[in-house]
C-alpha cells in the first residue's frame, strides 16, 4: 500500500508539469493530430524548410524563423464548386496551414501534410505571402479555415457566412454568403508530356534507321525476283 501511495506521490510533480505547460498553438476548428503539432512546433517543419524552400523563395530560414498557429485545411465539396449548394460547403483535407515569420516578420505560409505512405507529417508547400501570413495568424478559433485553390484565398467559414482572409483574385472583401460565392474549380494537375516527347525524340533517328533498312531490303529482293524471272543473262 506505502508503494503505490509513494509511487503515485512521485508522479505528481510530472503530471502537475503538463497540466501547466502551454500547450503549442492552434486556431480555427478542426484537428490538429499530435504528430503534426510535434513536427511544427518541435523544428522538423523548420528544418525542412530551410531545406526545401529557402533557394526557391530567397529567404533565409535560420535560428529566428518562428511557426504560428497551426489550423486545419478545408477545401469546397466538388459538389459545391459545381454550382451544387445543397449539402455541406466545406470538407476537411488532408492539410494544416502555419503562417511562418523570421526574425519576427511574417514571410508566408507553410502546408503541411501527413504522407499517406510513411504516416509521418512533411511540408508540402510553402507560399511566400506575408500578407496571408498575417491573416492566418488571427484565424477565429470557431472558423473552418477554407483554402479556395482555384482563386488562391483563404476564407474563415462560420456558420454560412465565408469572411475573407486572403482575396487571392476571388474579388471577396466582405462577409458573404457562402451560397453566393461564385467559385471555379482548381485546375487540373499539369501532365507531363515531357517525357513521352522525349523518347519520341529519342526513337525518331532509330524508326528512320530502320525504315531505310527495310526499303533496302525490299527493293533488293525484288531485284533479285525480277533478275530469276528473267533468266540468267547471256553473255554475246
Amino acid at each position: 500500500m506505502r508503494s503505490a501511495r509513494r509511487s503515485s506521490l512521485a508522479l505528481l510533480p510530472l503530471v502537475v508539469a503538463l497540466l501547466v505547460l502551454p500547450g503549442p498553438a492552434a486556431a480555427s476548428a478542426g484537428t490538429v493530430p499530435p504528430e503534426v503539432r510535434a513536427y511544427v512546433t518541435g523544428g522538423g517543419l523548420v528544418a525542412d524548410l530551410a531545406d526545401l524552400s529557402g533557394a526557391q523563395h530567397d529567404i533565409a530560414f535560420d535560428d529566428s524563423t518562428e511557426p504560428g498557429p497551426i489550423s486545419r485545411v478545408f477545401r469546397w465539396t466538388e459538389e459545391r464548386l459545381a454550382g451544387d449548394v445543397e449539402g455541406r460547403p466545406a470538407r476537411m483535407a488532408n492539410e494544416w496551414a502555419v503562417p511562418v515569420s523570421v526574425a519576427g516578420d511574417p514571410v508566408g505560409v507553410a502546408i503541411v501534410s501527413i504522407d499517406l505512405e510513411t504516416e509521418l507529417p512533411r511540408v508540402a508547400e510553402f507560399g511566400a505571402d506575408a500578407d496571408a501570413a498575417v491573416a492566418l495568424a488571427a484565424v477565429p478559433d470557431d472558423a473552418q479555415l477554407v483554402r479556395d485553390v482555384g482563386s488562391g484565398a483563404w476564407f474563415a467559414l462560420v456558420d454560412d457566412t465565408a469572411t475573407s482572409l486572403a482575396v487571392g483574385t476571388s474579388g471577396v472583401t466582405a462577409p458573404t454568403p457562402v451560397d453566393e460565392l461564385r467559385l471555379s474549380p482548381p485546375s487540373p494537375e499539369p501532365t507531363e508530356p515531357a517525357a513521352t516527347a522525349g523518347l519520341g525524340v529519342a526513337f525518331a533517328p532509330s524508326a528512320v534507321l530502320l525504315a531505310v533498312v527495310v526499303t533496302l531490303l525490299f527493293v533488293g529482293r525484288s531485284e533479285r525476283r525480277a533478275v530469276g524471272a528473267r533468266g540468267p543473262a547471256v553473255i554475246p
